[in-house]
């Protein structure tokens, strides 16, 4: 592949159009690109049928058995467990499920679940142990005999003998009466729920051995042993392996790839060798130029730039695997395999651009600025030139940062995922005026004095606590980013974002903050699609405040307190005291709008994968969290990781507290949960369950907007990404005695603070 010319235009972002010259392509299918596959996952080791990565091992196991992080897991309709070990001699695994009881650590779990159509069994050696059941389990009718009576008594007495039964409220050798020996899953093949909530126990051990002693609960092994299919494991796949290749599938071939990068393509039971062409569109670093132009931060010249990418430019490897983007040849001209030549036409963005971000830290009188650009500390000097709207500039010094392959924890981020990010400078405008608009620009000063300047922003500061003005925030989670010329990327599944994002810069003056509740931009270890999202953002970030789902934020008659959902939440942690004293350190009289975030729902969610497991949201959320939000009169609850759209009435312990669904007045008596995770990415189903609570549900992209009109009333809307169009609402009117459930001649002088 060779391409003549390649023209640059000068805009914030690029589109290149690229003709290529193609070898001539004989018409017969060309198996799919080869995956980059690793035999090991931490301290395991991957064979066929499993594989440690995206295309790698069989597409049957690929759905359940994930390498993430350095760990392999298995994933059901009910949660991620840990494979604890693999034995390929037996074609057996051991899941560890952080939830289950073991005899040092007994807790409340979740369900367990076996998809029917998995490639999976129960081994004969597990043994299931349920605890803490009610005496009307139906695992106790004498009719159905679920539970073995037998030699499953003195399992029952061993680990109720252990220290850790007081962690389900139990004491050390009581009575075994709410424990059984569950038997049901004897002769199951695929297929398995253990359903704690219909079986009305509390908690679940699994056994898979006794490490050499029936006696000593301290040594059984606790786990969940697996049986797999070892049918797909083909002689094919052995003699790869056996070659130091990796077997893989797809719904077509097979194929292994070898590690010293030579490509082994195996259809048929025939081996032989072939070359991949991949596309590969490069944006080159040409030294000595300088542009301080329209794109002044990137140190690259870009008007009017010819690249020339030689004869020599080959490139030989899979656009699955690029850390950008990538088009297949034959969505080009229709006869390219004849002529050999192909127009594609790409959207770049200029990495090194003047783009920025808006952030509030530190206290409500300071703003940070961050943006990137190509200059080091030792080339210039980086700074924000601002001012309030009418009165003389200042200008504030900004730290620079970079990192390099050595701050990443492992591939692909310091692989092909790895993209130099520049330089990230920060700059703190502080003792702002309290809802004041604010001019700003970026400034580089050049060794040689010379300076370069950004284009000039805007944004208004935040209204001081308790102040009395219109406030709108707007909320949702689990967005991405896409590619808006329609060319793909190695995790294609946001394209919804684009909508979202396309809608909010429309409307940019009729909100004044952003809250982004988790799951960002699904960079998944390629630091490129960083330069992506931020680049789709930034109209928006640059502008207002953009938050992410951390600490807590007060803006003006808002408190939003937020939890860290992948951290513990349980009372008695650190992160229940911060939740706990967030929620009550708040004075409703100036701030009456109480507002729980969190990534992950610890609430309420009709979403099919947390309805298979009957706990409708995280194991421990609501159990947990309840009564803080009961006792400190919580308004909403809102969440993101389900991708869809789901709103309940005011709820306390499953129980709506108003039979009201648009207009409330006076006190909820409850929280209303919300569910907003319809940002962007592949959006998810409900499960075909009717609660009491769940009021309203939606299975597409769209995003929240609170307004507070002053500090008795409260507009929700949630709004399509599609046309903006408001598809659910409620208001709330109150007054600060209906926050205390007060009559007017006894509401008390102090707050719930006090």
């Amino acid at each position: 592949m060779s391409a003549r010319s390649l023209w640059v235009w000068p805009w914030p972002w690029l589109l290149l159009n690229i003709l290529l010259f193609l070898p001539k392509i004989p018409s017969s299918h060309l198996p799919p690109p080869v995956p980059t596959c690793r035999d090991k996952c931490g301290n395991l080791t991957i064979k066929y049928p499993f594989g440690s990565d995206f295309g790698c091992g069989h597409p049957d196991f690929a759905r359940y058995i994930k390498c993430t992080s350095g760990e392999l897991r298995f994933s059901s309709g009910t949660g991620k467990y840990t494979v604890s070990t693999i034995d390929y001699t037996t074609s057996t695994l051991v899941l560890t499920d952080l939830f289950m009881s073991t005899c040092s650590s007994m807790q409340n779990s979740g369900s367990f679940r076996l998809d029917r159509a998995s490639p999976f069994t129960l081994s004969s050696q597990d043994i299931f142990i349920l605890l803490g059941c009610s005496r009307t389990s139906p695992v106790f009718d004498p009719d159905e005999d679920l539970c073995d009576s037998g030699s499953g008594l003195h399992l029952c007495r061993g680990l109720y003998s252990c220290e850790g039964v007081t962690g389900i409220g139990l004491k050390p050798n009581g009575p075994i009466s709410s424990c059984c020996v569950y038997q049901p899953m004897i002769d199951l093949g695929p297929g398995y729920w253990l359903d704690l909530p219909k079986l009305q126990c509390s908690s679940y051990a699994s056994m898979y051995g006794f490490g050499g002693d029936e006696t000593d609960p301290m040594k059984w092994q606790f786990g969940i042993s697996l049986e797999y299919n070892d049918s797909y494991y083909t002689e094919t796949c052995k003699n790869c392996e056996a070659s130091g290749g990796f077997c893989g599938n797809n719904e077509k071939h097979d194929y292994a790839g070898i590690l010293n990068g030579t490509i082994h393509v195996v259809a048929g039971g025939v081996q032989r060798g072939i070359q991949v062409i991949g596309l590969l569109a490069i944006l080159c670093s040409i030294g000595g130029v300088v542009s301080h132009g329209d794109q002044p931060f990137a140190k690259i010249s870009l008007n009017e730039t010819l690249f020339v990418l030689d004869a020599a430019a080959f490139v030989k490897a899979s656009p699955l695997v690029l850390g950008l983007k990538y088009k297949y040849a034959n969505y080009s001209s229709p006869n390219y395999k004849d002529t050999g030549e192909a127009s594609l036409k790409f959207q770049l963005i200029n990495q090194r651009s003047d783009f920025s971000f808006a952030l509030f830290t530190g206290g409500l009188s300071k703003m940070t600025i961050t943006w990137t650009s190509g200059y080091g500390v030792d080339e210039a000097e980086p700074f924000v030139e601002w001012a309030r709207r009418g009165e003389d500039k200042r200008r504030s010094p900004a730290a620079t940062l970079t990192i390099d392959r050595n701050s990443l924890c492992g591939a692909p981020a310091r692989t092909v995922g790895w993209r130099d990010p520049g330089f990230i400078h920060t700059g703190f405008l502080k003792e702002l005026w309290p809802n004041s608009v604010y001019t700003y620009k970026l400034g580089h000063k050049l060794l040689n004095d010379t300076l370069i300047w950004s284009r000039v922003y805007q944004f208004r500061s935040s209204p001081y606590p308790g102040q009395d003005s219109l406030q709108r925030v707007i909320i949702f989670g689990d967005m991405g980013k896409d590619e808006a010329d329609g060319s793909n990327e190695y995790n294609n599944y946001q394209r919804g974002s684009l909508n979202t994002t396309k809608e909010l810069i429309g409307d940019l003056k009729n909100y004044d903050i952003v809250f982004h509740i988790g799951d960002i931009c699904y960079a998944n270890g390629y630091l490129s699609q960083w330069d992506q999202f931020t680049s789709q953002v930034e109209p928006i970030a640059s502008a207002v405040p953009y938050m992410i789902a951390r600490y807590s934020t007060d803006y003006g008659m808002f408190r939003f307190c937020i939890a860290d959902t992948e951290h513990d939440w349980r009372e008695g942690t650190e992160q229940y005291k911060f939740i706990e004293h967030c929620l009550a350190s708040v004075d409703r009289q100036k701030q009456p709008w109480l507002v729980f975030l969190a990534h992950r729902v610890l609430g309420y969610s009709s979403t099919s994968f947390y309805a298979a497991d009957g706990s409708f949201g995280e194991p421990m959320g609501r159990e947990s969290l309840q009564k803080l939000w009961q006792k400190y009169k919580v308004d909403i609850a809102i969440y993101g990781h389900a991708h869809n759209y789901e709103r309940t009435c005011p709820v306390y312990e499953n129980i709506c507290t108003s039979n009201e669904k648009h207009a409330y007045k006076g006190s909820l008596n409850g929280t209303i949960h919300v569910v907003a995770g319809g940002g962007g990415a592949s959006l998810t189903e409900f499960a075909n369950i009717n609660t009491t609570w769940s009021l309203v549900k939606d299975v597409d992209y769209g995003f929240l907007k609170l307004t507070a009109f002053d500090h008795s009333n409260l507009l929700f809307e949630y709004k399509k990404s599609s046309n903006g169009q408001v598809y659910d609402s409620f208001s709330i009117s109150r007054d600060y005695k209906d926050i205390l459930a007060c009559t007017i001649g006894s509401c008390p002088t102090t707050t719930l603070a006090s």
